[in-house]
């Protein structure tokens, strides 16, 4: 019984950790440069995307690094589902949008500029990002520099960002030209948050087992106790 309870425990404690590791992201599958689909705890979502481009092309070769484009958070490359290709050089506003709202989307970048020649991503309405990867591409580089909280530069840069938050839009400027980068957006499954109750119910239940445990173990103390006042 002793062992029984136990595994109980362990399991109880290994069950959240391996809960924590990272979801596959869910990158957008473009159909062709201006629409594609993907998915956030089992809901559809239409992606839609406007603004400067030469074509989507689903060529995977642009991950060919895949340490580049993962981490502890991202554990795969958008792979063949396919890239938003751009060359900058104009004022327009260029923007993704999901027709629903989605949590902390993913953005991958790969051979943002070259050397000698910087290419900047503008984001717009005070969007901030966090830079989770960086590294060489398919064709060497690997610099991607935040710069004033709202823009990321880069010099044959390849690598992947995260916004924190809920959006339906990410717009954003690249006012260099040079030919040519490319982008594309993902989305993980959010896990949901246990109820207060769910932690009461933990705790009671390991509170329960633990007195369970001290009562096994005082019960044959008692009994030698007993023996020994034998006549």
């Amino acid at each position: 019984m002793k062992k029984l309870a136990a595994a109980s425990l362990v399991a109880a404690l290994v069950v959240p950790v391996s809960a924590m590791a990272a979801p596959t992201v869910n990158w957008t599958l473009w159909s062709d440069s201006s629409s594609g689909t993907t998915m956030q705890n089992s809901v559809s979502i239409n992606v839609s995307y406007t603004g400067d481009t030469i074509g989507m092309d689903p060529n995977p070769v642009f991950y060919n690094v895949p340490s580049s484009f993962t981490s502890a958070e991202v554990p795969n490359t958008p792979g063949s589902n396919g890239t938003i290709l751009m060359v900058g050089g104009a004022a327009t506003i260029n923007g993704f949008h999901f027709d629903k709202p989605v949590v902390n989307p993913y953005m991958a970048m790969f051979s943002v500029g070259q050397g000698g020649v910087p290419v900047s991503f503008n984001f717009q309405d005070g969007l901030s990002f966090t830079l989770l990867s960086q590294g060489p591409g398919n064709w060497g580089g690997g610099l991607l520099t935040p710069s004033s909280g709202s823009s990321i530069v880069g010099y044959e840069g390849n690598g992947v960002i995260k916004f924190t938050g809920t959006f339906t839009d990410i717009r954003f400027t690249t006012p260099n030209g040079e030919y040519y980068y490319g982008a594309t957006i993902g989305v993980s499954d959010i896990a949901a948050v246990p109820e207060p109750s769910s932690y009461a119910m933990l705790l009671a239940g390991l509170g329960l087992l633990g007195w369970a445990m001290r009562r096994r173990q005082a019960a044959p103390a008692r009994a030698r106790q007993w023996q020994q006042r034998q006549p």
